[in-house]
């Protein structure tokens, strides 16, 4: 929120109406990402055994997938085009850092879950 608020000028209730909105979003889109994640990391050959490709696969995925959601409920909590230009590439950073600590959640949660593990 703090992005949204003091760097692109979105007022409060935008940023709360992102946040809102991006609950559902989120719910929704888990299992196209790790899907989305799973096709990245075969078309460019990337595996367990390189934990450089592994973050630079994760950070790829997570930017990739994550900005144009990001757009789209910042145009739904009726941020200007210049507010979401500024908040999506601040953003981008941000999904830049969780991007691998992401992956390495959604690979436990598939260990956990569902015994699936990616090679």
């Amino acid at each position: 929120m703090s992005i949204e608020i003091f760097i692109a000028k979105l007022t409060f209730i935008q940023s709360v109406k992102a946040r809102i909105a991006a609950v559902p979003v989120n719910l929704i889109t888990g299992r196209p990402y790790g899907w989305f994640r799973d096709r990245l990391f075969l078309f460019f050959g990337i595996n367990r055994s390189s934990p450089w490709k592994m973050m630079l696969g994760d950070t790829l995925a997570f930017v990739l997938f994550q900005v144009p959601l990001y757009v789209i409920v910042l145009l739904a909590a009726g941020a200007t085009w210049k507010q979401i230009a500024l908040s999506s590439g601040f953003m981008s950073l941000t999904f830049s850092l969780a991007g691998r600590p992401y992956g390495v959640f959604l690979d436990f949660c598939r260990r956990l879950v569902l015994g699936i593990s990616r090679k």
